[in-house]
């Protein structure tokens, strides 16, 4: 028994130097260099010091040590690139550092415990990212992917009353400096395929909203005529601005302006030169003719009684224009806005011929009924005040005059709810011979 004992004492002995010794064998072995079962992604580094596995791990490309190809998602497509198109890069020395941190901490025993546990140590790489780069490729993606809201329309026919309602679109944009923080992210967890993030914008009408209430009511009509010193560039400036508003709604609350409509008033906007009132002279300008797109519109918004914003008469009165009716329009000099005060949208359509302008509005029926009465004139005497006289004095003696329109509503039931002034001054008769030209109209 005894015998056995030694033995077994003998044996054990043995065994604990053997232990030590192999302890003291892994220590001096992995003191200076990556220990065994050692990978950094699948490249076996054991025992190799940092040089020696720098020099190792050099050996392999991008591709074979992280992927050949990235890909990126964006909604239903998949973009396929090489890491390095994406501005993608192996940081080697940083890779391992970070190994050799990852299997020498402070404690060679919780190292070799740790190792002891396991089949293998596996260091991710370290990867570095050309960020300019990867902008680049991800504001190209955002260029195809981009796409403005389009609001939700509706086709309308006037003849029968039917109507169809064509639902929005949603806008898409991709925003680069989100994108690439996610992208850092995902890349830094060693991933290879990333989804690009689109924010979506909702436009500002839906087809939800119009089929609540679908302005396919006529709220208003109104016409004007040409002239006979209309030019064909006057007529074409008609017909490009009535071509422009034609469609539109207005959502309760929002405001139009002509001006606004019109914009730059350029040749690339398709613009040619006739007409403008310009310190009391006709002068040929760009985008000459719109102030009876102003003058038709306010007439008929007048009728739908929807809310005035903004409006002025003309310097000269033009007999095309309802007495006193009129309005003028040019961008940064005078406008005329008005707002869908009621509360349903509206709609308005246009029409531009080679004889005649109409605007009709439509909307959700009101009952309301507009009256305008018949134009006040007032003629301005040599002392300077102004006098109720007939518009043919006016006309005859060349005299500034003044008028004034009043605009009745009436209810459901008849009643009056409001009455208003509409009251204008004009230098003189623009239609006779005396008109001052500064210069020829184009024709």
């Amino acid at each position: 028994m005894r015998t056995i004992l030694k033995i077994l004492g003998f044996l054990a002995l043995i065994l604990s130097l053997t232990a030590l010794a192999l302890i003291i064998y892994d220590f001096v072995k992995t003191h200076q260099a990556l220990p065994a079962k050692t990978f950094i992604v699948k490249v076996d580094v054991s025992f190799l010091n940092q040089e020696e596995a720098l020099a190792k791990l050099k050996k392999y490309s991008l591709a074979q040590l992280f992927s050949s190809l990235v890909t990126i998602e964006v909604e239903a497509a998949r973009y396929s690139f090489p890491p390095d198109k994406l501005g993608i890069y192996v940081l080697y020395e940083e890779t391992i550092q970070k190994a050799f941190k990852l299997t020498h901490r402070d404690s060679y025993l919780e190292d070799l415990r740790e190792r002891m546990t396991k089949e293998a140590t596996v260091a991710p790489l370290v990867l570095g990212l050309n960020e300019p780069q990867l902008k680049a490729v991800f504001a190209a993606l955002g260029e195809e992917i981009r796409q403005a809201p389009k609001n939700a329309s509706i086709v309308i026919n006037e003849k029968t009353g039917g109507y169809h309602i064509e639902p929005e679109e949603l806008g898409k944009e991709v925003k680069v400096a989100s994108n690439l923080e996610a992208f850092k992210a995902a890349l830094h967890r060693g991933e290879t395929t990333f989804s690009l993030h689109i924010d979506y914008h909702r436009p500002k009408i839906t087809e939800e909203e119009l089929r609540a209430y679908p302005p396919v009511h006529r709220l208003s009509a109104y016409t004007t005529y040409y002239g006979k010193h209309d030019s064909p560039n006057r007529i074409h400036n008609i017909k490009l601005v009535s071509s422009w508003i034609d469609g539109t709604i207005l959502m309760p609350g929002e405001s139009f302006s002509v001006a606004e409509i019109l914009g730059d008033v350029t040749e690339e906007q398709g613009f040619k030169e006739a007409f403008v009132i310009i310190k009391g002279e006709l002068v040929p300008l760009l985008g000459g003719g719109s102030c009876q797109i102003a003058t038709t519109l306010y007439n008929a918004v007048s009728l739908a009684d929807l809310k005035i914003l903004e409006r002025r008469n003309h310097s000269f009165y033009f007999n095309i224009y309802p007495l006193g009716r009129d309005a003028a329009v040019y961008p940064e000099q005078v406008d005329f806005k008005f707002e869908n005060d009621s509360p349903h949208p509206i709609l308005l359509k246009s029409m531009a011929t080679d004889r005649k302008l109409s605007f009709r509005i439509y909307g959700t029926p009101t009952g309301r009924k507009v009256n305008f009465s018949s134009a006040k004139v007032l003629g301005q005497s040599p002392s300077g005040e102004f006098a109720p006289m007939p518009l043919s004095s006016v006309i005859e003696n060349d005299i500034a005059f003044r008028t004034e329109v009043v605009r009745t509503v009436y209810g459901k039931n008849g009643t009056k709810i409001k009455e208003e002034a509409i009251r204008s001054r004009y230098k003189l008769y623009g239609d006779k011979e005396n008109v001052p030209i500064k210069e020829p109209e184009p024709r």
